[in-house]
This record gives structure tokens, sequence and C-alpha cells, in this order.
């Protein structure tokens, strides 16, 4: 997607004090396992880290070693739902920081798929935190559907949270990343341009790009434990973002889906807002329910 386009779908300057966290904001010596890294934002998180482009299983730079892992895609094998798998492979990489990206994150499907969402995002991060050494740094990657969950999806990545945070670990609550893959916008952009686009235009939305997503995680990585947001700036409505992108474009009114939410929270009822960082292009969550 054209950064012109995401900008659009932004309505707002990209906060560039969280992009441009890179390798340099991280400590020497780390040792950083990712699990999930072939999707949109492991692979982007990977080159940011290697700065390169073509990414190998392990690749170091200012002393910082990191293992890529993945069930699909050229990295080394990790499903985290096996718990054999999950031991052999951190207790072989010893790892100071795991970043867990791998998730079911299709929340329509993940209505059907109810056992199968609940293994990848909450079992999965049971064994990543059973397995840790020691001083190891647990992140989370999740989901604004978390936030007053009414879905599978934002149950499995709430309980997740609440694991990680109760182990002294930090969560990265991502609001919807604009170029992340299998999204609405990938598949507008994929339709002919003379057919019409299919839109829900009452469906409201928090939106952050995947530059932001990134820095974000380089953010949580070098902070205090906690859970953090990009500030995304407002809700917008499908139909208000469909005619940024598309002005002249014919749009066919839908329905949500099962497993779409009408409306995405900024926060949960029980969460306030803790701290800024980077001109408040960071947030810093509290919720009344933290141990701390």
């Amino acid at each position: 997607m054209k950064k012109e386009d995401v900008l659009k779908v932004l309505n707002r300057p990209e906060h560039k004090k969280l992009t441009s966290l890179s390798l340099n904001s991280l400590n020497n010596n780390e040792r950083i396992l990712i699990t999930g890294a072939n999707g949109s934002i492991g692979t982007a998180l990977l080159k940011k880290l290697s700065q390169v482009d073509n990414i190998d299983f392990i690749r170091s730079g200012k002393n910082i070693t990191v293992l890529s892992t993945d069930i699909e895609g050229d990295h080394e094998y990790l499903d985290v739902t096996d718990f054999n798998n999950v031991f052999a492979t951190i207790n072989k990489f010893k790892p100071t920081i795991i970043v867990n990206i791998a998730g079911a994150k299709h929340a329509p499907l993940g209505e059907k798929e109810t056992w199968k969402t609940l293994s990848i995002n909450t079992l999965g991060t049971k064994y990543l935190l059973d397995c840790a050494p020691e001083g190891c740094k647990v992140i989370l990657t999740s989901t604004c559907k978390s936030a007053n969950p009414e879905i599978v999806y934002g149950a499995s990545k709430l309980i997740a949270e609440r694991m990680v945070l109760n182990a002294g670990g930090s969560v990265a609550r991502y609001f919807n990343v604009v170029e992340s893959s299998g999204n609405v916008f990938e598949i507008w952009d994929k339709l002919p341009k003379d057919t019409p686009i299919k839109v829900a235009p009452t469906c409201e939305r928090h939106f952050i790009s995947l530059d932001e997503a990134v820095g974000l995680l380089f953010h949580t990585m070098t902070s205090e434990p906690g859970r953090y947001i990009v500030n995304s700036g407002y809700l917008h409505k499908m139909g208000d973002v469909a005619n940024r992108l598309y002005p002249n474009r014919k749009k066919i009114i839908i329905e949500p889906r099962r497993g779409d939410r009408l409306t995405e929270r900024f926060l949960a009822t029980a969460e306030s807002v803790y701290k800024h960082y980077l001109e408040n292009g960071v947030i810093q969550l509290k919720s009344i329910h933290d141990n701390v």
C-alpha cells in the first residue's frame, strides 16, 4: 500500500519519534526470539532489526542476536501450541527477550475456530511464559479487541494479556494496522479499478501504520513492564475511510460480518492513561486489575 494511501486512512501524520525507533534503541547483548515472524509485522520488525533486506534465521548486529520463528516461511520452525517444541527452541536459544507475534488474528474466523484461536493466542502465550528463562522479558502483541471483548479473538487476547502482565512482561496492544495482510484495504486494492467495493459504513475503527506498530515493539522492548498503545487519534467510520481512498468509486453497502465489532474502544472500562511517551505518540495504560 502506498504511503500516501496509508496517510489517507490515518487522516493524521505518523508519529515520527515512534517510527524512527530501531536497532540502536536496544541494549547490547540482547538475544531476541520472535514468534510469528512470517507475518507482515514480523517481517517489518526483522527488517529493522537486521537493517538489511534479506533475513536469515539468525542475524547479528550491535551484539544483538535474533532468532525468527514461525510455522511457515524461511524461519526456524516453532509451533507455539506445541509445548515440547517451545521448550526445546527456548532452551537451545536462551533468549533475553521473547516477542510473541504468533496469533490467530482473523476475528470472523475465530467465531468458527474457537479452540484453534484460543490455543494459538492463549495457550501458546502460556507455553512461552512457562518456558522463558529467568529474567527474560516476554512481550505480547495484542489487539484493541481485547478491550471489553465481545468475540473469541478479543477474549483470547485479553487472557493472554493478563498472563503476561501478571508474569512481569509487557503488552504492545495494536489498533488496526493499515498495511497488515488480509485486511479490507488489501481486498479493495486487488479488485479491478472499475469494480465497486463493499463497505460496512457504520463500523468504526482506530488505525495505526505498520511503521508505528514496529516502533511500538521497540519502545515496549526498552521500557518498564506495562501495556502500551499507539496514540491513534480518533475513531474512523469505514464509510468515511472508503470515501477518502476512493472518492469516485461506487460503494456497495453491506452489514458487518459475524465477529466484526461495530465500534472499537480506545481503552477498556477499567483502564486509564498512565503515561505519555515520544511526544504523545505512545501511551501506557493502567487497569484497576493490574497487579502493580
